[in-house]
């Protein structure tokens, strides 16, 4: 499931993306903005794998908006004006969709997305990767992660032999990881789903650590649980 917002000053424009949307099974639209500012603070606390973002706005155009997000989503840009196109692509966006745009416009860009979101999720689903502890990299196997803990700056892996302390957000963390294997539950827990025991009164048992279902998460926990069914 590809997980999206929306993002132009102007209602009915949204209402059209929502339109083509309700159309493509494989497409969640989490969330509609006409203020790009309110937009900011929502993904700074979730993580999205695609915005629709209007580029005349006020406050802040599409462009600007893109380029002050440190870590950038996937994007197909939807505007009335053509002279933003080459900017648009020197962003590495997905599509460049001109208005008024039809439903096999629309769905041509979603799958261009989609398609990159399976490649980046291909390279991430190795059995292995290495992590920088500081003095050393250590070659970590997915398959061993139970859980992740978040501490500040730092986050904790905890396998079945050892805990990991590494320099890094959860946030930077679960960008990094494939997202078939893991999902964040709390601001402070990634966990493996293969690993997970029982899952009851808002917690989730693992080995013999329990740990909260974060409000926040706890639809998408879900979701993604009920969709392994």
């Amino acid at each position: 499931m590809i997980k999206c917002i929306a993002i132009d000053d102007e209602p009915r424009a949204l209402d059209v993306i929502h339109h083509h949307i309700d159309k493509i099974d494989f497409v969640s639209l989490e969330e509609t903005f006409t203020d790009p500012l309110t937009a900011l603070n929502y993904l700074s606390e979730r993580k999205i794998d695609l915005i629709f973002l209007d580029i005349d706005m006020p406050n802040i155009s599409g462009i600007d908006f893109l380029k002050s997000l440190k870590e950038k989503p996937l994007v197909i840009f939807t505007t009335a004006h053509s002279e933003y196109a080459i900017e648009s692509y020197e962003l590495a966006a997905i599509d460049y969709l001109l208005k008024p745009f039809d439903f096999p416009r629309f769905l041509n860009a979603v799958l261009k997305a989609q398609s990159r979101l399976k490649d980046d999720d291909s390279v991430k689903s190795r059995e292995f990767f290495f992590l920088n502890t500081g003095t050393q990299k250590r070659k970590m196997f997915y398959q061993d992660i139970r859980f992740i803990e978040g501490e500040g700056n730092y986050v904790r892996y905890y396998t079945d032999e050892e805990k990991l302390l590494v320099r890094s957000t959860i946030r930077k963390t679960l960008e990094q990881l494939p997202q078939k294997q893991f999902v964040q539950i709390h601001r402070s827990y990634i966990v493996a789903l293969q690993w997970i025991d029982s899952i009851e009164d808002n917690h989730v048992q693992i080995g013999s650590q329990r740990i909260t279902i974060g409000a926040t998460y706890r639809n998408n926990f879900l979701k993604i649980i009920n969709a392994l069914k």
